[in-house]
């Protein structure tokens, strides 16, 4: 057996390596000591405010939302509402533990507070002084306050309101508030006539203003269309001015206006007044051409596969893009919509419409063509198993879809 040592230099190599190695074990060992300190300095701080806080910050006020002993308590509210809209506020308790906790609420005080320059006065005030006993099971959730129970309130003054609520839990006080916002406004909306325009047609825009307030308003129709390419650069901007006119409380008026022609592409259509600080935004699309064949596309239907008995049907209706790198310029002339209880082989819903209708599809996107809901109402009232056919045809071919349904009893 033989045996090799190393040569000098090889010996001062191994030395230089080793003792490299060796301040870097002393480094990361002085490191993770650092670390350990500012992790336990850390802990002891946070140790430090809680059990300070039980002292010097007896009433828990933390905003519109407090965890005490693993009960979330907290104000459930729009930050905006609008006119006429119902205050939907509510005050709520949430188990966010794993036992079963014993709750006690009494002192209970919601206030609405309206905020006029830098004052405020009492807009609305419940009180319930009678202790509330309750136990709250492992992430359960339980309403304390239910503005719309007790008392609806809607078509509110314009203005800054303060929402307060204080209660005693277990003995602790707790306090929160919420900030809220009532506006009385005009408000735009755009939409076009078609899905999609050919470059040598004049899209056709729609400008609705509505009056969002108590009073009848005198307003000024006046604004600029501006239209952006997919770049976000300005390709047209038309000026508006359509005068004024009275709208009364909630009233709807509708104008019509021709875009001139615009070559082949995708756009993004914004209707801007400055006044009121507002933009509506839609796309337009134009084209150069119209498919009238269905190709590359499939249709789906957003609905329950099992109802309960006597339950209202409801559902979407699609056509999807298969194409994901190109859009769809679709013109079909018509959709078929069929629901047959096959047990007794009896039609229970049948819509046909036979109006002409062009569609636009984002590339690997889908458009909806029909929702059904509770209007018309289509009653589920026999039990068994369902077919639901949804057919689209075009000048050249027709697509169809189908799917079983179950509808039964609910235990």
């Amino acid at each position: 057996m033989k045996y090799y040592s190393k040569t000098p230099e090889e010996w001062k190599k191994y030395d230089e390596e080793k003792e490299k190695k060796d301040n870097l074990r002393k480094i990361q060992k002085r490191r993770q000591r650092i670390n350990n300190l500012i992790i336990i300095f850390i802990s002891l701080f946070a140790i430090i405010v809680i059990i300070s806080s039980k002292y010097y910050f007896p009433r828990y006020n933390f905003g519109d939302s407090v965890i005490i002993n693993s009960i979330s308590f907290s104000i459930l509210a729009s930050n905006k509402y609008t006119f006429p809209d119902n205050l939907e506020i509510t005050v709520n308790m949430f188990n966010t533990g794993s036992t079963v906790k014993d709750i006690k609420i009494d002192s209970f005080k919601f206030i609405i507070y309206k905020m006029t320059n830098s004052a405020s006065t009492t807009f609305y005030k419940f009180e319930y002084n009678n202790i509330i006993s309750y136990k709250l099971q492992p992430l359960g959730n339980k309403k304390i306050f239910d503005l719309n129970s007790i008392n609806p309130i809607s078509k509110i003054p314009n203005g800054n309101y303060i929402i307060e609520t204080q209660f005693n839990y277990n003995g602790k006080k707790i306090k929160l508030k919420k900030e809220i916002e009532y506006i009385h406004t005009i408000k735009y909306n755009i939409y076009l006539d078609k899905a999609f325009y050919l470059t040598n047609e004049y899209p056709k825009l729609y400008i609705e203003v509505k009056n969002y307030s108590a009073e009848t308003k005198n307003v000024n129709i006046i604004g600029k269309l501006k239209i952006f390419t997919k770049n976000r650069k300005l390709k047209k901007e038309i000026p508006i001015n359509l005068g004024y006119t009275l709208l009364k409380t909630l009233e709807t008026k509708s104008y019509e206006i021709n875009i001139p022609p615009i070559e082949k592409g995708i756009y993004e259509l914004y209707f801007i007044n400055d006044k009121l600080n507002q933009a509506v935004y839609i796309p337009l699309a134009i084209t150069d051409n119209v498919e009238k064949r269905l190709k590359n596309i499939n249709l789906s239907v957003d609905t329950y596969l099992f109802y309960p008995i006597n339950h209202l049907f409801e559902g979407y209706f699609y056509i999807n893009n298969l194409n994901f790198k190109k859009e769809k310029f679709l013109e079909i002339e018509g959709y078929t919509i069929r629901l047959i209880n096959l047990e007794n082989n009896v039609i229970v819903f049948n819509y046909e419409n036979d109006e002409k209708k062009r569609v636009y599809i984002s590339a690997g996107g889908k458009s909806i063509i029909h929702f059904i809901s509770s209007n018309p109402p289509v009653k589920l009232s026999i039990p068994g198993n369902y077919k639901l056919i949804f057919a689209v045809k075009s000048n050249e071919n027709t697509i169809e879809r189908s799917m079983d349904l179950y509808v039964g009893i609910s235990k």
